[in-house]
């Protein structure tokens, strides 16, 4: 039951931000440190404390005001969502099988399981790294669709506008 509710809710809340960018702030130019084979920038939002970038490279999505975020990674091996803390810089592991992303896309709505795929330094039965392969997840990202993602963190639920932003970030190293 708790799982078709916060079904329910992404894609209900994917219908109502048809439309919306997660981002008002243009991407800022790169600070000329030396590429350290990092692909997350250290820029930061003008408004915000937190990189631009995930630790991944990937798009930040805020949860809960700030309070946690999550980092679209849309890359060759596929896709994944890291969850992260207020920083944006550190994994949250949580104890969840899957992550599911609803999306809208050319008048269409879809649900899509990112299955947990812990990372080395998370514990027994939590997973801060959740990932798919789902050519249709792929083909929808790649085609600007937008909705969110709904996210149990510490018994609260947490949900973030998910989007792919094409315009702004180089897509050198991905497969689209």
């Amino acid at each position: 039951m708790k799982t078709t509710f916060t079904c329910f809710s992404a894609v209900a809340l994917a219908v109502l931000l048809t439309g919306c960018n997660s981002s008002t702030n243009p991407p800022t130019s790169a600070t000329g440190d030396p590429d350290t084979g990092s692909h997350a920038s250290t820029d930061t939002h003008d408004d915000h404390g937190h990189p631009e970038h995930g630790p991944h490279g990937g798009e930040l999505v805020e949860l809960g005001k700030e309070a946690f975020h999550a980092e679209l990674v849309h890359g060759a091996d596929g896709i994944s969502m890291y969850v992260l803390d207020s920083s944006a810089t550190k994994p949250v592991p949580i104890a969840a099988d899957k992550l599911v992303v609803s999306l809208k896309h050319d008048g269409q709505v879809a649900s899509f399981d990112l299955s947990a795929n812990p990372d080395t330094n998370d514990p027994p039965e939590q997973s801060s790294r959740f990932t798919s392969v789902d050519e249709k997840l792929d083909q929808w990202l790649d085609a600007g669709a937008e909705g969110a993602v709904t996210i149990e963190i510490e018994g609260k639920s947490y949900t973030g506008n998910v989007t792919h932003d094409h315009e702004g970030h180089d897509h050198e190293g991905h497969d689209h």
